[in-house]
């Protein structure tokens, strides 16, 4: 991904760029077959890959780009894009800047990997704001780093008069207890039945050896 300004719509874009192998056949690949690999690979010598491109608009200037890293990856992508207008630090989900997007109806399939139709202007929705309505001045850099739990990642964004600092949650806090969970219960009902399973093996204990004396 990279950020240039256009000269012809005077605004700047955002240009994607994806790699592919290639396609495989709907029949290459099954219980029995397999498509062919080379497990060596040259770039001199191997076939040039497939590349989609899309370009989106953005609202404003962009200063520097990011992207979100997680402790195992699983977690959706974030891409972490700094405005020079403003100065905000924005994240918009990867799946809205794929280059797969489809210019008419996504299909079933395409829903089902959360791709929507294409549009050309990209919207930076305050909800995916995490500077809120903090400036951070002319960041020239958007660095992130990931937390101890997987849902959670660390951003930085420095290189102007402001250093910004925030945890994201790409894929929300799926891993995480709510700040009304009530600890106090769940202690209580876990300490309940320690007791009733050692009350149980106790009794297990005596009622074998009194059939054992039998």
């Amino acid at each position: 991904m990279y950020a240039f300004r256009n000269a012809r719509t005077q605004r700047t874009e955002l240009g994607v760029l994806s790699l592919h192998e290639g396609m495989i056949d709907k029949s290459g690949i099954g219980l029995l077959t397999s498509p062919e690999q080379d497990l060596s690979f040259s770039s001199l010598t191997g076939p040039s890959p497939i590349v989609l491109t899309k370009t989106y608009g953005s609202p404003g200037p962009v200063s520097a780009l990011g992207v979100t890293v997680t402790r195992s990856g699983i977690s959706s992508k974030h891409i972490l894009i700094a405005t020079g207008k403003g100065g905000q630090v924005t994240a918009v989900d990867r799946r809205a800047l794929d280059p797969r997007r489809p210019s008419g109806d996504p299909k079933l399939s395409e829903k089902m990997e959360g791709l929507t139709k294409y549009a050309p202007l990209l919207p930076l929705t305050p909800a995916r704001t995490p500077s809120h309505e903090w400036e951070v001045s002319s960041a020239t850099a958007v660095h992130s780093s990931a937390a101890n739990v997987e849902s959670q990642s660390l951003i930085l964004a420095y290189g102007g008069p402001d250093v910004f600092f925030a945890r994201l949650s790409p894929s929300r806090g799926f891993d995480l207890l709510p700040d009304d969970f009530n600890r106090p219960l769940l202690s209580a009902v876990v300490f309940m039945l320690v007791a009733v399973v050692a009350t149980l093996k106790r009794m297990s204990g005596k009622k074998f050896v009194g059939i054992g004396w039998r």
